[in-house]
């Protein structure tokens, strides 16, 4: 009896990171957003947010937060990646920085009769490793984080 083995083919760590973030912040619900941060994150996650410690349940609170001030909805764009792969040939695990901005974020301040558009800028770097060892599917999730944010009011007479 012939058994066959397929070994998928892994997108760079680029490519998977840019399409995770997208889909935690940019998923049409909360639910949504939870199971992207669950595929993207790994359970043990070593993070931080501003030189502070962040545990992966953190990490579900700071995004629930940011999507409930979104009333029509979040956007990421990114401005800049770069990536350096453990084994280029398999793109199993590696390492990985970027520059992206979150749009549509709006806050309540004193002063102003309406809530205010911000953006959030986060500068990330990131280890990505599989967490199994078959080659049958991607098993890939973030083990360290270590990311800068801040958010910046926008400011519409600049945009006009």
């Amino acid at each position: 009896m012939e058994t066959s083995t397929y070994d998928i083919h892994l997108c760079s760590l680029t490519e998977w990171s840019v399409r995770h973030i997208r889909d935690i912040f940019e998923a049409s619900t909360d639910e949504q957003s939870l199971r992207a941060i669950s595929t993207t994150f790994a359970e043990d996650l070593d993070a931080s947010v501003n030189g502070a410690p962040l545990t992966r349940e953190g990490i579900k609170q700071l995004v629930l937060a940011m999507r409930r001030s979104s009333p029509r909805g979040l956007n990421v764009e990114w401005l800049q990646a770069v990536e350096a792969s453990s084994d280029p040939t398999t793109n199993r695990g590696g390492s990985f920085g970027g520059v992206y901005v979150i749009r549509g974020i709006q806050k309540t301040i004193p002063g102003f009769s309406r809530p205010v558009d911000f953006e959030r800028h986060k500068t990330v770097t990131v280890k990505i490793a599989s967490q199994s060892s078959s080659l049958h599917f991607d098993s890939r999730r973030i083990v360290n984080l270590v990311f800068v944010a801040s958010d910046n009011r926008v400011d519409r007479q600049a945009s006009l």
